[in-house]
């Protein structure tokens, strides 16, 4: 069942650009003055050095740090990496990108790039929050590799290492006069830092080799290096903050797995930060009730360190945007100006109601990151995100730039009304019955996406037995546009009931089996389906096997076909559709994925059934990381 906008829908949809002008945002009540508006800039001087001017809403030329001050940002978040050069060419599909020695890019953010920007912060007034990575490039829920100066040290040696890194840099950002005002001690360490040793993944070795044991004594000595050298060390008013930092802000699960073992082990830190990009980590009230649940389970402050979300889908380069069509379903707000205000609006409310007064602020993800030559997210790429700074590809600050002010502002967006309702497609065998969604999409003045009861009028049974176009209308309360549900009646009755996977779970008449099979999974991500909420998934960070297959007893003798529509990265060392036990010799088509939402039809046409049972389904043979999604399968009688 794919969906669109009907032509009426659309039109109201685009009507409502014309308030790209300026934005309106929902206040947010009680907010403190205190509350952290913040921005990573860590991009800045490499976009800088790229040539990057940036102006602020009336096109006048300004400093990019004022601009963003002037909009109602008053921290600046900045990682450092420790040595970011590359240690070898780095080559990309036969072309070369770098040399070994070469800067490695993406900011180039070594404690130089720090005591950069941070001095000209400071000199504005803005309070400055240190993320050390403890890696020598990016490091992220999927990659934290131990810095190359480090990598033949054991336990031991890597404790002194962390130490003594932190206590020199501090030391150098107090002789430069920017010492930072909170720190961050590894940058989304949901399964710990500086692998092997700090990795705390299930099966990882523990004791004095690493695992748990090892990531949290690594932990340690990076905030007593903090804490060390902190004059107002015995002042908990003005010493430096610690923060313990986490990806997926919308998953209760993820974060008692991290911050559990560190709390029970008597961790010293101050703040639970958290990434929180609702195309990818939930729905705002996820994070909501993530937050409530944090404040309770340990008392601590929370910060949203990371946030982002587009603003167009329209590219800024050559390269796709890390946010595409689809994703703006999946993170509830339409990808324009006002959709973007209203996301970070909706996160900061979300914040600011965390139980005890606990929530303290958001920091926005490189606001300042526009597509220019020569600042990619490493040295001879480009970058992807683009769509997602608050500035446009010309370096023009956005309208959305004023939501940190209006949050705080005594009056703003007026009540919600639905501007726009989905239409919704299905399909029907002639004859069966007609089942509709109770809820379907609909756009609201905000431009956020939010489900609403419809009322349908049903057709009488008899429309459905003839094959055809069949359109059923519908009403939603308060909307007066047209509701419509375009049906289409096919002779091919699917022999896969739920051929889709709405159901949310692997209906039993599909068999999973091989070594891999932890790989396979049925996932609620819209952004991911083909059609309608779910979709089969796979994914693992280690090499996997796997067969998906069905099989089918009393069918009549004829020519069937089997069809899948898949989408994914690519890169297996087998993929393929195959069909069996029918009465005939094996048959198979290869699947080749290429790429997110890249979305092909595969089938196998001419299955001869002889004898009424035939056994079909999938099988991969996966290296690590390869990813993929199988949604709206079919098999059914040709020629009927």
């Amino acid at each position: 069942m794919k969906r669109s906008l009907s032509v009426l829908a659309w039109l109201i949809a685009i009507c409502s650009l014309a308030r790209a002008e300026g934005v309106s945002v929902r206040p947010v009540r009680d907010l403190e003055r205190s509350f952290i508006m913040g921005a990573d800039v860590s991009m800045l001087g490499q976009l800088e050095s790229s040539g990057a001017v940036f102006r602020d809403e009336k096109g006048k030329a300004s400093d990019c740090l004022s601009i963003l001050k002037s909009g109602g940002v008053n921290w600046i978040r900045l990682r450092i990496w420790n040595d970011p050069v590359n240690r070898e060419d780095v080559v990309e599909d036969g072309r070369l990108l770098s040399r070994a020695g070469d800067p490695a890019g993406g900011g180039n953010d070594d404690l130089a790039a720090y005591i950069r920007i941070a001095t000209r912060a400071k000199k504005l007034g803005l309070k400055v929050l240190a993320d050390f990575h403890y890696s020598d490039f990016w490091a992220d829920p999927g990659k934290q590799a131990t810095p190359y100066a480090w990598k033949d040290l054991d336990l031991g040696g890597l404790e002194k290492a962390v130490y003594d890194y932190t206590s020199s840099c501090l030391g150098a950002m107090r002789a430069a006069g920017v010492a930072p005002d909170m720190v961050q001690v590894g940058n989304e360490i949901d399964d710990g830092f500086l692998w092997p040793l700090g990795k705390i993944t299930p099966g990882s070795s523990g004791g004095s080799i690493g695992g748990e044991e090892g990531f949290v004594a690594l932990v340690k000595e990076a905030i007593r290096a903090v804490r060390d050298g902190d004059p107002a060390k015995r002042d908990p008013a003005r010493r430096i903050r610690v923060m313990i930092h986490a990806s997926n802000g919308g998953s209760k699960a993820n974060y008692r797995k991290v911050f559990d073992p560190l709390v029970q082990r008597g961790v010293d830190f101050d703040v639970i930060g958290l990434s929180f990009y609702p195309y990818w980590h939930g729905k705002v009230a996820d994070l909501a009730a993530n937050l409530a649940d944090l404040a309770t389970r340990y008392g601590k402050d929370l910060i949203v360190a990371e946030t982002a979300y587009a603003w167009t889908f329209e590219k800024g380069s050559s390269i796709e945007n890390s946010f595409g069509p689809g994703a703006d379903r999946l993170g509830g707000y339409r990808a324009t100006v006002q959709g973007q205000a209203s996301a970070i609006a909706d996160i900061i409310a979300a914040v600011a109601g965390a139980p005890g007064g606990k929530g303290r602020g958001v920091f926005y993800w490189e606001p300042d990151w526009i597509p220019l030559p020569g600042a990619g997210w490493r040295t001879g790429d480009g970058e992807s995100w683009g769509n997602q700074a608050l500035f446009d590809y010309e370096g023009r600050a956005l309208p959305s730039l004023r939501v940190f002010k209006l949050v705080a502002a005594k009056r703003g967006l007026p009540d919600l009304s639905i501007v726009a309702v989905e239409d919704f497609k299905a399909k029907v065998a002639a004859g069966s019955l007609l089942e509709l969604p109770a809820t379907i999409q609909a756009t609201y003045s905000d431009d956020s996406y939010r489900p609403v009861q419809v009322r349908w009028d049903m057709p009488e049974a008899s429309a459905l037995k003839e094959v055809g176009k069949l359109v059923v209308r519908g009403s939603v309360q308060g909307y007066k546009g047209e509701v419509r549900a375009e049906v289409d009646i096919v002779a091919n009755a699917n022999l896969i009931p739920d051929s889709s996977f709405e159901s949310g779970r692997l209906a039993p008449e599909w068999a999973l089996s091989g070594e891999g099979a932890a790989a396979a999974m049925v996932e609620k991500n819209p952004g991911n389906a083909h059609s309608g909420d779910w979709s089969f998934k796979f994914w693992l960070d280690k090499p996997f096997r796997f067969t998906l297959e069905r099989r089918f007893a009393g069918l009549k003798d004829g020519s069937y076909a089997f069809r899948v529509w898949a989408a994914g990265g690519g890169g297996e060392k087998s993929y393929a559709l195959f069909a069996r036990n029918y009465g005939g010799p094996d048959l198979g088509t290869d699947i080749v994925d290429t790429g997110w939402q890249k979305w092909k039809l595969y089938e196998i046409k001419g299955i001869a059934v002889v004898g009424g049972s035939c056994e079909l389904g999938l099988a991969i043979e996966g290296n690590a990381g390869n990813w993929g999604n199988v949604d709206d399968v079919e098999f059914v009688r040709e020629g009927d």
